[in-house]
């Protein structure tokens, strides 16, 4: 496949990933769009006063960095945790087209920093084998995901998902659960304290976030995006559903327990993910860039399955000029 011999070069994966992002990113950057509107309201979060100090082609930017760190932590994820071998370095080129594809994706947002530390929460989880006891290894990960809600509040419900995963590599017990519990609300617990401090109502993270995560109903309408983002959001997951049809048992059999019990936590996280996406529409739109972590983990593997290089570079070629026809209309 094309760029296979750049594989395990970080360096030119990530330069690679940076100049499909400044491709992609071209006309928020550079074109017709007013700084005055390069930002997004943060109405799910209980951090509501970011956008009015990062806004223009600043948050532009951050969102460009921010997007590239997840792309990293996903390809440390596949490369520490998968035994998966082949095309690593797609796992950052594939994230970057799909959250770059997508235009409301863009600016920066909540959604972007909680994605980093859902990736952090699950690079920590899946170390927790190596001990009979790693209550630290418990207690950081859950607290990862505990400061991915406090910057995006659905996060809340991916404690469901991380909780299964959780029994997938060690049998918890009560005093697991309570470390959990306890180190995702860690970052509760210091908010209150710098909210008190600053003169805020000292409840206002706990009151904001469970305003967030408790709609007035649930939404039976779509998400609203443009025909041509629905286009490339059934094209990404067409692909995803043709791996899973594919020979699995074969795949598997070079598998190990641990990137099985790993698969398994990631189709946890895109099951609960994508539920979360079609119950609170349209509040939850941004939900489909965590969504896209193990659509990217799945896309990989698609593409690791097919042996035929011309039939691999031109789905990519593919999915990349469906990306960039995305962007402009």
């Amino acid at each position: 496949m094309i760029f296979d011999n750049i594989r395990r070069k970080v360096f030119s994966i990530m330069l690679f990933a940076l100049l499909v992002l400044l491709l992609l990113y071209m006309r928020d950057l550079f074109f017709d769009i007013p700084d005055a509107v390069k930002w997004v309201k943060w109405r799910n979060s209980a951090v509501t006063g970011f956008p009015d100090i990062l806004s223009g082609r600043l948050s532009m930017l951050i969102s460009i960095v921010m997007t590239l760190i997840a792309g990293m932590l996903i390809y440390k994820i596949g490369f520490d945790h998968l035994s998966i071998t082949g095309r690593e370095h797609l796992l950052v080129w594939l994230w970057v087209i799909q959250v770059g594809g997508l235009s409301f994706l863009h600016p920066l947002s909540e959604v972007h920093f909680a994605t980093v530390f859902i990736l952090l929460s699950y690079d920590a989880l899946f170390g927790i084998y190596r001990k009979a006891v790693d209550y630290d290894g418990i207690f950081i990960s859950s607290m990862y995901l505990g400061i991915a809600t406090f910057f995006y509040s659905f996060s809340i419900y991916l404690f469901i998902p991380y909780m299964i995963s959780l029994y997938r590599f060690k049998i918890a017990g009560f005093r697991d659960w309570i470390i959990s519990i306890a180190g995702f609300l860690v970052p509760f617990y210091f908010a209150i304290f710098i909210y008190h401090f600053w003169g805020e109502s000292w409840l206002y993270p706990v009151e904001t976030t469970i305003k967030n995560i408790v709609p007035d109903g649930l939404s039976t309408g779509i998400a609203e995006m443009t025909v041509s983002q629905y286009v490339f959001c059934m094209f990404v997951f067409s692909l995803i559903a043709v791996e899973m049809l594919m020979h699995i048992k074969l795949m598997r059999q070079g598998m190990s327990q641990k990137t099985i019990s790993c698969m398994r936590s990631f189709s946890a996280l895109m099951l609960f993910s994508t539920l979360v996406f079609l119950l609170f529409t349209p509040e939850s739109k941004l939900m489909i860039q965590i969504i896209f972590v193990p659509a990217t983990i799945y896309l990989r593997i698609l593409f690791v399955k097919i042996k035929r290089n011309i039939i691999a570079n031109i789905l990519f070629l593919l999915l990349i000029a469906i990306s960039i026809v995305t962007l402009l209309y």
